[in-house]
């Protein structure tokens, strides 16, 4: 049976360490917020036979049926709505999944850092990790769609998918610490952010495609809609499309705004992280 790798006594060097050492001594320990991602992924599906494939098995059946519906509402040819659905909603869930959890995750982790002095981020790492397993077990969803319907979208172009999933990875760990300690502090933040993401799921052109927007609407659904634009990084490849430049713009300034905001707070609050919870 596999054992979480050990963590580190509380001492002094621990004690001391600044906000910098946590995020960078964190990100360093791959051997520790791998295995945790990993384990808390064989938790989740234990004892079942399929593991994290359920969660891709429950996904086509949804968007078999989803697809069907609304390539009729849309007016839409189905071999060209069910590649852009699924490839949508696998970077839907990615994303959307990163934002929910990160509400619980020091809350949940509060009996382990208020016993054990050891890097927070460690946590977020893991949390992204995880998330990013069951996105490649996803990814099978959309190769076997693909090879029904379009087989000519799965190119080199394919590849430019991974810029964009680097930088979901960066902006969900600054969400994940973020949304952390804001939820640990302020618990009703929890539902406010539940509330938001399910709105978003369908104001944003997931279902439905961008193009059906023109004017204000567009420029307030679709142009200035963060989610939108790190959701086009991911599936605008997965279409054999380059992604716009405004959503590398987008997403790029997100990433660092993004740090800089999570940065500060959690240098001044990190030391309060513990009494928190």
């Amino acid at each position: 049976m596999a054992s979480v790798p050990a963590i580190p006594a509380e001492g002094p060097r621990t004690l001391a360490m600044s906000a910098a050492q946590d995020l960078i001594g964190g990100l360093c320990r791959t051997d520790l917020w791998g295995r945790l991602g990993w384990l808390d992924v064989k938790r989740r599906y234990r004892r079942t036979m399929l593991g994290p494939f359920w969660t891709s098995i429950s996904l086509g059946i949804y968007v078999v049926c989803v697809g069907v519906v609304g390539a009729g509402l849309w007016h839409q040819d189905i071999e060209q709505y069910v590649p852009f659905l699924v490839s949508g909603m696998i970077a839907w869930l990615l994303v959307s999944t990163i934002i929910n959890e990160s509400c619980t995750l020091l809350v949940a982790g509060h009996a382990l850092f208020r016993n054990v002095r050891f890097e927070y981020s460690i946590l977020a790492y893991a949390l992204v990790w995880r998330n990013f397993i069951v996105f490649f077990h996803n990814l099978l969803i959309y190769v076997m769609a693909v090879a029904v319907l379009q087989p000519r979208l799965i190119g080199f172009t394919v590849l430019l998918a991974l810029p964009g999933i680097l930088l979901v990875a960066a902006n969900g760990v600054w969400v994940a610490l973020l949304c952390g300690m804001f939820c640990l502090r302020f618990r009703d933040v929890t539902q406010i952010i539940s509330s938001v993401l399910q709105i978003s799921m369908f104001i944003t052109p997931i279902f439905w495609p961008p193009g059906n927007l023109s004017g204000s609407r567009r420029l307030f659904f679709v142009e200035t809609n963060p989610l939108y634009h790190m959701i086009n990084l991911v599936r605008a490849p997965l279409l054999g499309e380059v992604p716009s430049a405004s959503s590398y713009a987008v997403v790029l300034g997100l990433t660092v705004l993004g740090w800089i905001l999570t940065y500060r707070v959690f240098k001044h609050f990190r030391k309060r992280i513990a009494y928190w919870s």
